[in-house]
């Protein structure tokens, strides 16, 4: 390694002239929280692609997921939650593993307004799509407002097998 030490010390001295280049830790943080969006991403899709593998469903998923950075929720028949995408945190202050198992209903509150849970619900039971925007509650109990699109799910044989919803803070 004799023969590198010349150029080691002139690249140490080269280093010293020049002014250092040191990134914001603000820089780290933008890459982190990117590189965890863009995980969470490959993570929701590989997952939404097992459950949807029997669906007769047009998918728009990755769209939703992806480009228009919908949260996607997904229920049995019964109305409870089976999945939720990693990004419902940041929209409602739930983790996915605190919203499945529990009815939608659990985002509703006093401001909620009840002709458009009547909506939604004539939807369900008619099993046919609905759009609304309604006062969703987070977490904290404060509120924000949900644009849903939401989709009754047939199987390839055409039984009703899931609802799915995306959603966006409007």
């Amino acid at each position: 390694m004799k023969e590198f030490e010349a150029y080691d010390k002139m690249m140490a001295e080269y280093y010293d002239t020049i002014p250092a280049l040191v990134l914001p830790l603000s820089s780290w943080e933008f890459y982190g929280e990117h590189n965890w969006l863009f995980n969470s991403f490959k993570n929701d899709l590989d997952f939404l692609g097992k459950i949807t593998k029997k669906w007769d469903f047009e998918n728009i998923i990755h769209k939703e997921l992806v480009h228009n950075k919908s949260v996607i929720v997904i229920t049995n028949t019964d109305l409870e939650i089976v999945y939720a995408t990693h990004n419902i945190e940041k929209m409602s202050g739930y983790s996915p593993e605190e919203v499945i198992g529990k009815s939608p209903k659990m985002f509703q509150g006093e401001k909620s307004d009840s002709k458009t849970l009547k909506v939604i619900s004539s939807a369900i039971d008619r099993q046919e799509p609905f759009e609304v925007s309604i006062v969703n509650y987070k977490k904290d109990k404060s509120t924000y407002v949900c644009h849903i699109k939401g989709f009754p799910v047939r199987d390839k044989r055409g039984k009703l097998v899931n609802y799915i919803a995306f959603e966006q803070a409007a």
